[in-house]
């Protein structure tokens, strides 16, 4: 008998400042957050939402300091510079320009207000 791996539903960033967070990833993604519960919002990113969660409880302590990669694909290598150009416009720490990775795939890094990291890249 075989079974069906589990489908990713979202990812989710703990946070200290969840409305300093909110308004970079509004900004970033264009898109509006939706409201998830008390300490929650989410934005639907297509098959995956991004959540952002407030720390201060039994899964997310106040302390500690976990962060993560969210890697996005972008339809193309041009995608990548015009994204690279927005985030300097919009004054995000850009962590490493657009440069080629040994896969072949061109990507950049940049950082939100708490320190995770943002990958956007294309074949």
């Amino acid at each position: 008998m075989t079974t069906t791996p589990p489908h990713l539903d979202a990812v989710v960033i703990p946070c200290r400042d969840i409305a300093r967070q909110r308004g970079f990833y509004e900004r970033i993604l264009e898109g509006a957050s939706v409201e998830a519960g008390s300490g929650w919002l989410r934005f639907d990113l297509g098959h995956v939402s991004l959540a952002l969660r407030s720390r201060g409880d039994a899964l997310f302590p106040r302390e500690g300091q976990p962060g993560v990669m969210l890697a996005l694909r972008l339809e193309s290598r041009d995608e990548v510079e015009r994204w690279h150009r927005r985030l300097l416009m919009a004054q995000v720490a850009v962590l490493d320009p657009p440069r080629p990775l040994p896969s072949g795939e061109l990507a950049l890094h940049a950082a939100d207000p708490e320190g995770n990291v943002l990958c956007l890249f294309a074949a």
